[in-house]
């Protein structure tokens, strides 16, 4: 059994940028095959690609907040959730299977939230305390 190989890429083959890091990608990519952004409407639309695309968002939130109001609005997502698993985990004493099984997820989600709540300000401190040195005086 012989393949034919596939001939080289040209460089006149359409390519579609992803708008979050200017990688090229295939014109029929869902997602950036470099950063994971969502490319298409169909990603952002499709049930289980809305997942994706959401945590695109999240990502792009904690890695580079250019503004207070990002900040302020990933201490408003991940802040209550953190107290919700603080308040899971006190609840689930008891010792059925069930009440186990919310206190592990309580617990991962008092992991995970200050994580990201630290995370996002950490790196939007260091943005702001680049863009303070890079400014003439």
């Amino acid at each position: 059994m012989t393949t034919t190989p596939e001939p080289a890429p040209t460089e006149t083959e359409e390519k579609q940028l992803c708008l979050g890091c200017l990688e090229p990608n295939k014109p029929t990519a869902n997602f950036c095959t470099k950063c994971g952004a969502p490319l298409s409407s169909y990603a952002a639309t499709g049930p289980f690609e809305h997942l994706f695309a959401e945590g695109s968002t999240y990502r792009r939130a904690a890695e580079q907040p250019h503004k207070l109001i990002v900040v302020m609005g990933i201490w408003l997502i991940f802040g209550p959730l953190f107290l919700v698993g603080l308040m899971v985990i006190s609840m689930s004493s008891s010792h059925d299977p069930m009440p186990r099984l919310y206190g592990a997820w309580g617990g991962l989600m008092m992991l995970f939230s200050p994580f990201i709540i630290w995370k996002t300000t950490r790196n939007y401190l260091r943005l702001r305390r680049a863009a303070k040195t890079s400014e003439p005086i």
